[in-house]
């Protein structure tokens, strides 16, 4: 009988150690805001797929692809859910503009695989093309700066 207490006791406090070990760690939105979901794959991970167009042929944007005045670009929407969507773009010298959505005060859903209705022709001058994506779980008001809880994927892309 001795032992069967002494076994209970030393169950239970075991027990008692795995629930104060395994309770959860909550963070402090200050000073971790939120990153997105996690565990989600970064294979799927918010982005855009850029193709450009030359002449009749179209290509994706790879690392080593150099952009030449006159071509034309579409962009594709990456993702594991719609989300709200911003794009601007600056093209050599010329300030950063708002591509997509034009003409819109807030940021419109947008769904995976979706072909943005925009095709930008690159212009002469600079070097680099940068397109800036700014996604979100929610409408955001089209100009504005980016929330701690924007997604923000930026490209830069070499021109001849």
């Amino acid at each position: 009988m001795k032992r069967a207490l002494i076994l209970a006791a030393i169950l239970g406090a075991l027990v008692g150690l795995a629930f104060l070990v395994a309770r959860p760690h909550v963070p402090d939105p200050a000073s971790e805001p939120y990153l997105g979901l996690r565990g989600a794959s970064r294979a799927k991970a918010a982005g855009l797929a850029i193709h450009f167009r030359r002449g009749d042929a179209e290509q994706p944007v790879a690392p080593g692809t150099v952009l030449r005045r006159g071509d034309s670009l579409r962009f594709v929407v990456r993702g594991e859910r719609p989300r709200t969507l911003e794009v601007r773009m600056r093209d050599g010298a010329a300030a950063p503009a708002t591509i997509f959505p034009v003409g819109a005060r807030e940021t419109p859903l947008v769904k995976p695989r979706e072909t943005l209705p925009i095709a930008p022709v690159i212009g002469a001058g600079g070097t680099t093309v940068v397109v800036t994506a700014l996604f979100s779980d929610r409408p955001r008001p089209v100009g504005a700066d980016a929330e701690p809880d924007t997604e923000v994927v930026t490209l830069a892309i070499a021109k001849e």
